[in-house]
């Protein structure tokens, strides 16, 4: 069983971790947890931070985790967007996942990763997992994270704030780009 607190503590781990890793990006839910949780400095790409410190995962002969834990709905009974499928909607540039045990960094592009775990998701392939926390239940989805190799997105493009080649497009398509 999860709280709500717990996990709220554990993502304000994760959230100070990521600050301190990459400065260039600054929290942007201070007040309001509900907002994405960082924006880069200089470009105002939103970055979402998921922090893992599950033990119980499968993993690798190395120790490193093979899934990445998606997040379906974070309320089952009232179907609410979880996780990159919520980041999607609220226009988050980079989904950022990161493992506590061991550490790692993945830093993904949302849309491409939203589409993937769809993709993943309606194969019937995979687990569907119903986790409860108190009152409600979340949905989500143990994926292989070798099926988001073409949603990564290079620490220095990262480190930039750099717009994907979308972002771009639909900027010039509104004139906001010369």
């Amino acid at each position: 069983m999860f709280s709500f607190e717990d996990q709220l503590k554990l993502g304000n781990e994760g959230e100070q971790l990521f600050g301190d890793i990459y400065p260039s990006y600054r929290r942007n839910n201070g007040t309001n947890v509900r907002k994405p949780d960082f924006e880069h400095t200089k470009t105002g790409v939103l970055a979402e931070v998921k922090y893992d410190d599950s033990r119980r995962a499968a993993v690798d002969e190395k120790g490193n985790q093979k899934n990445f834990f998606m997040e379906q709905y974070s309320n089952e009974e009232y179907q609410t967007d979880g996780g990159v499928f919520r980041a999607e909607k609220e226009n988050v540039t980079y989904f950022v996942y990161m493992f506590k045990h061991p550490f790692a960094i993945h830093k993904m592009d949302t849309k491409k990763t939203r589409a993937k775990c769809a993709e993943l998701i309606a194969s019937g392939q995979y687990r569907r997992c119903r986790i409860p926390n108190r009152g409600y239940y979340t949905i989500g989805y143990p994926l292989p994270i070798p099926e988001f190799s073409d949603c990564m997105v290079d620490d220095d493009t990262f480190r930039a704030g750099s717009l994907t080649l979308g972002e771009i497009y639909t900027a010039k398509d509104n004139g906001d780009c010369n």
